[in-house]
């Protein structure tokens, strides 16, 4: 998965970690965030509503109904590391004005770009982005990553902008389904 890619999904993933508990499509693994922390404090750049809520449908779709706001940046380098399990398995910084860029011309980075209506490329205005529950997207795909997703993941996210930080921390755990009676 190139770069740009990545990081698609991972705002399109902060967004999904607002649900608290979901049944997944591919035979019962469960999401459940135990606790998402928007950890800037009052100047923090960017913000997701803590009242955002992710359906995780059984066809294997999500739709979801989200507000984020922003005050509004020039560039954005995002430092991400996500801790499994207490071993961490990435660390990486990313470029996000320039991989939005890219991401905009890859049909299925453009489809959740779309969706959650984040924007394409920098600079991006002061706004509001609210999703809407009929919208979905299609996680059928992906379902065979949810067995590499099981167990406790810890995700660190510290986004420095022009104008400041943007920080989430989010606390996250994938179960597998109950395959015994």
């Amino acid at each position: 998965m190139n770069s740009s890619w990545r990081v698609v999904v991972f705002l399109g993933l902060v967004i999904l970690c607002y649900s608290r508990r979901a049944k997944a499509c591919n035979g019962g693994y469960e999401m459940i965030i135990h606790s998402i922390e928007n950890c800037a404090g009052e100047g923090q750049i960017v913000t997701i509503d803590p009242k955002s809520t992710v359906t995780l449908m059984e066809d294997c779709k999500v739709k979801s109904k989200a507000t984020a706001r922003t005050v509004g940046f020039k560039t954005a380098m995002m430092d991400v590391t996500i801790t499994k399990n207490g071993l961490p398995v990435l660390k990486e910084t990313v470029d996000i004005c320039a991989n939005l860029e890219e991401a905009s011309g890859n049909k299925d980075a453009a489809e959740i770009i779309t969706m959650f209506g984040v924007p394409d490329h920098c600079p991006v205005a002061a706004s509001e982005i609210r999703t809407d529950e009929s919208q979905t997207y299609s996680l059928e795909k992906y379902k065979q990553h949810l067995l590499v997703a099981q167990g406790r993941s810890i995700i660190d996210v510290l986004v420095k902008h022009d104008k400041g930080e943007s920080c989430f921390k989010i606390d996250m755990e994938v179960t597998s389904p109950n395959l015994i009676g």
